[in-house]
This record gives structure tokens, C-alpha cells and sequence, in this order.
């Protein structure tokens, strides 16, 4: 037992003894040789900038960018070391330097900034930062950043080409959406020209079948008006006369959409129109119902224009025969104007009738869209689709103002002859 006692006291003296020896070690170690280790440059100024310690580091590089061995003594200024204009911090020496003064005036307790030293087309970045010091002074730490710039710079290109990826493959798709898009479009495109051109084929046919019987179905009814009516009773008399205003009706529609289908067919290019004398023509052809409704028309000098003449000769027809009919109880009164404007000719027609609702304006230019009662104002809404027909087909428009002293206002554009 005593021989055990005596092997553990002296292990615990020699631990104790080992921990004086350690201590005696680290007290030899100095805050130079600390700081001669670290990979950073440091220097340690008091309060009036006098360099009191700088390490291997802070030393080196100094040396290497100033090439002035005075700089780097303990009690020099650290202001030497841009003395000249070459210090370590070059190319902002004067942010530096303002900088580290605030700091040593106690102004501010840390400065940092970061700069680029460049030699020839490389360069390196640093980072220099001012502690103050509670004893006064400051702690000036220098430290060679390039690696962290490098890295950030290299992140930065990755995510900008992961951007410039994601953004490429977004407009391909969208190409590639476009394309489908555009191909789709095309062979809408191509079977609604062909749903066209059948359904205008079926109406060309149908309607030149049904025109010479319905001719005749009306030619008959007249007769049997003529010599029966007032021989059977009244309700005959008015069974014919149904049969055969329905039978006018019909016969004039297909009039009208066989003119409508003509309209579409390829037709002679644009050539100067005299517009005097289809005004005149369509006139003429109108004598009777402006003779029986007493109409009052007037007109401004007709110009020169481009297009064809029947078909113009059309528009003119179809919008004086509407002002006729819907002149409402009065007489009607008509002007037909035109007015130059720029290379294109302003025509209106102007009528003090029942006018058009503001509702109405869009819709009465479409296929058998009628604003008013079909008993009170007979027609059958095509007139004013083959206007609109006419007139965009030679790259003008056409359209309805409501005036303010009622009425209704017709105008539309052509281009002007040269």
C-alpha cells in the first residue's frame, strides 16, 4: 500500500511540475510573435499615427510596394507610407488616409473600404480596415481579398449564365409555342378559306336556283291578283297578297346576296372613278322611288377616286335608297358631300330621317342585322354590308354619326385618284 501511495504522489508531481514547465513556455511567447504569424498585415499606431508595431506580413508588403525600408521603422508615421504618392493603398490613398485620421481623432471607432490595385492587366483586390484602440490609437489591418473577389465574381458569371440558361430555354419554348401557334393558324386559316369558298359557292348556287323559280312563283301570284282579286273573299285576296310580297322579298334578297358573293371574287384593280357620274347613274336608277316619295336630294361636286365603278356605284345606291326609306313622316331630304382629306376623299350622306341608335351604329354594317321593324321599314339588312364590303375592300372605312338635329350622318373614305 505505501509503495502504491508513492508511485501516485510522484505522477502527481511530475503533472505539476509538467504544468509550471508549460507556463514558462507560453510566457515566453510575445504579442510580436503573435502577430507575426497571422497572413494578414498589421500595424499598430498611437494616437498621433507613430507606428508602434507592425508584423512580417505588414513589413513585406510595404517594402515591396514602396520600396522605402525608412517607412517601416518602429516611431515612423505611418503617413510616410504614401509619402510620394506610393503607399500601399495607392489609388485611394486620400479615402485611406481621411479615414485612419478619424479614427486616431476618435471620430469613428472602425473605417473599412476595399480597392483594386492593378500591375499591368492584372490586378488584386484588398480589403483595409482602421480599430480603434481603447488606450488610444488604432489597430490598421491590410489583408489580400482577391480569393473572396474571385470567388463572389465566379458566383456571380454562375448564377448570370444559369440566368442566361433559364432565359434561353423560356424563348425557345416560347419560339416553340409560336411555332405550334403559327402552324395551328395556318391550317385554321387554310380551311376556313376553304369553309369560304364553299359556302360561297353553295350560296352562288342556290341562289341563281332559286331566282328563276321564285320569278316565276311571283310572275304567277301576279296574275292570279290581277284576275281574281275581288272575285273570292277577302281572305283569299289577302293569302295572295302575302304569297306574293314574300315571294318580292325572297326574289330581292337573292338579288342582294348574289351581288354580295360577287363582291369577293377577284375583281380589276383600282382605277380612276368618275365620281359625278356614278352619282348620277345611281340616281337614275333610283328616279321612281325618289319620284314617289317626293325626295329632295342635293349633292357637292363629285371628285376622282380608285376603285371600280358599279361597286361604288353600289355604295351610292344602297345608302340614298336607306335615306329614302327611313326618312320617316316627312319628305326626305338629302346631301350627299365630299371633302379632300390629305390622299384620301371624305363622302358622306346626310338624311333628316329616323336616324340610328348609338346601339345600332356597329351592328347595321353586319349580314341581316336590321334596327328597325321589318313591317314598318321593309329590307332585308344587306345593303349596308355591301357598302362596308366595298369600301374596305379598297383599304377605306365607313360608318354612322347621329347628328344633333336628328337625321343620320353616312360617311365613308376612298382613296384619291392620283
Amino acid at each position: 500500500m505505501d509503495d502504491n501511495r508513492s508511485d501516485h504522489d510522484q505522477r502527481s508531481a511530475t503533472w505539476r511540475a509538467g504544468s509550471t514547465i508549460d507556463a514558462t513556455v507560453v510566457g515566453t511567447i510575445t504579442g510580436q510573435d503573435v502577430l507575426d504569424v497571422l497572413t494578414a498585415q498589421i500595424a499598430v499606431l498611437d494616437r498621433n499615427g507613430a507606428i508602434v508595431m507592425t508584423n512580417q506580413a505588414w513589413r513585406r508588403f510595404v517594402a515591396t510596394q514602396s520600396g522605402e525600408r525608412a517607412t517601416l521603422e518602429v516611431g515612423a508615421s505611418y503617413r510616410d507610407i504614401w509619402r510620394d504618392g506610393r503607399g500601399i493603398a495607392d489609388p485611394g490613398a486620400r479615402d485611406v488616409q481621411q479615414g485612419i485620421e478619424a479614427v486616431l481623432r476618435g471620430d469613428m471607432a472602425y473605417f473599412a473600404t476595399e480597392y483594386q490595385r492593378r500591375s499591368g492587366s492584372a490586378g488584386r483586390w484588398f480589403r483595409l480596415e482602421a480599430t480603434s484602440l481603447q488606450t488610444g490609437g488604432a489597430v490598421v489591418t491590410h489583408t489580400d481579398i482577391t480569393a473572396q473577389h474571385v470567388a463572389e465574381y465566379t458566383t456571380r458569371l454562375y448564377e448570370q449564365r444559369q440566368r442566361l440558361r433559364e432565359r434561353l430555354r423560356r424563348r425557345r419554348r416560347i419560339a416553340q409555342g409560336r411555332r405550334q401557334s403559327m402552324r395551328l393558324l395556318v391550317e385554321q386559316s387554310a380551311q376556313l378559306a376553304r369553309a369560304n369558298a364553299e359556302l360561297k359557292q353553295f350560296a352562288s348556287v342556290v341562289s341563281h336556283e332559286l331566282h328563276e323559280p321564285l320569278r316565276m312563283v311571283a310572275r304567277f301570284l301576279e296574275l292570279l291578283r290581277r284576275r281574281y282579286g275581288g272575285r273570292l273573299d277577302t281572305q283569299a285576296d289577302e293569302y295572295i297578297g302575302y304569297a306574293y310580297d314574300g315571294a318580292v322579298r325572297m326574289q330581292a334578297l337573292i338579288d342582294k346576296l348574289l351581288a354580295y358573293t360577287r363582291l369577293d371574287r377577284p375583281g380589276r384593280p383600282p382605277r380612276p372613278v368618275d365620281c359625278d357620274d356614278v352619282l348620277a347613274r345611281a340616281i337614275g336608277v333610283l328616279q321612281v322611288a325618289l319620284t314617289e316619295s317626293q325626295a329632295e336630294v342635293t349633292f357637292d361636286p363629285m371628285p376622282t377616286v380608285l376603285g371600280d365603278d358599279v361597286e361604288i356605284g353600289l355604295v351610292f345606291r344602297n345608302l340614298i335608297s336607306n335615306a329614302i326609306k327611313f326618312c320617316g313622316p316627312g319628305h326626305p331630304r338629302i346631301h350627299i358631300g365630299a371633302r379632300r382629306e390629305g390622299d384620301r376623299w371624305l363622302f358622306s350622306v346626310r338624311d333628316h330621317g329616323i336616324g340610328v341608335a348609338p346601339g345600332d351604329a356597329e351592328r347595321i354594317f353586319d349580314m341581316f342585322v336590321r334596327a328597325q321593324n321589318r313591317n314598318a321599314y321593309p329590307g332585308n339588312g344587306i345593303g349596308l354590308a355591301i357598302c362596308r364590303k366595298v369600301v374596305m375592300r379598297y383599304g377605306g372605312r365607313i360608318w354612322v354619326e347621329s347628328p344633333a338635329d336628328g337625321g343620320a350622318l353616312f360617311c365613308f373614305t376612298l382613296p384619291a385618284a392620283p
